[in-house]
């Protein structure tokens, strides 16, 4: 059972389809959940959770929340400034940056094909003020096969990433107490 004596915060910039997924296999949802605009439509699951607000005052939340707070970042397009940024707070990037660093920022599986890279991977980080610079504190590798293509590296990563994320929240959430 997971002590709700914390905070579980998750940030998101696109449908909350992955939020959705860790939270389903998970059994808990993130306390709160938020996006700066609507870019998309969202997942079914996360239309009801999920509060937009600007990324001023996401800001401002995540600098008022104290240590008990975790904060998760599920493609959150946005920089969070180093004031607002918190120990327990992650990212997951969908590139192997601990061996192909030029794989940080935006669109890291088209670099990946881009490039030729026999493998790939990912990586969840700490957040810090640099774009994907943080301390890796879970990885995995991928190889990228012959027939792959953006949309199957994207998907494929993006399953990786989700049970990385439910491995971790498993520890982090019950650390949290």
């Amino acid at each position: 059972m997971i002590d709700k004596n914390r905070l579980w915060i998750a940030l998101f910039s696109q449908s909350g389809s992955e939020i959705a997924e860790i939270a389903n296999r998970l059994g808990d949802y993130p306390d709160l959940v938020l996006c700066d605009k609507v870019r998309c439509e969202w997942h079914p699951m996360i239309k009801d959770r999920a509060i937009v607000v600007p990324d001023a005052t996401i800001q401002k939340i995540l600098r008022l929340s104290d240590s008990n707070t975790l904060v998760t970042l599920h493609g959150y397009l946005r920089i969070i400034k180093p004031e607002s940024i918190k120990e327990n707070m992650y990212n997951v990037h969908p590139g192997d940056i601990e061996t192909y660093p030029e794989l940080r920022g935006i669109h890291p599986q088209r670099k990946a094909l881009d490039l030729g890279l026999p493998r790939t991977g990912v990586v969840i980080h700490k957040v810090d003020a640099g774009v994907d610079t943080g301390e890796i504190v879970a990885s995995e590798q991928y190889v990228i096969y012959d027939h792959e293509d953006e949309f199957s590296l994207i998907r494929n990563l993006r399953n990786l990433s989700i049970e990385m994320w439910v491995t971790l929240l498993k520890e982090k959430l019950c650390e949290l107490v």
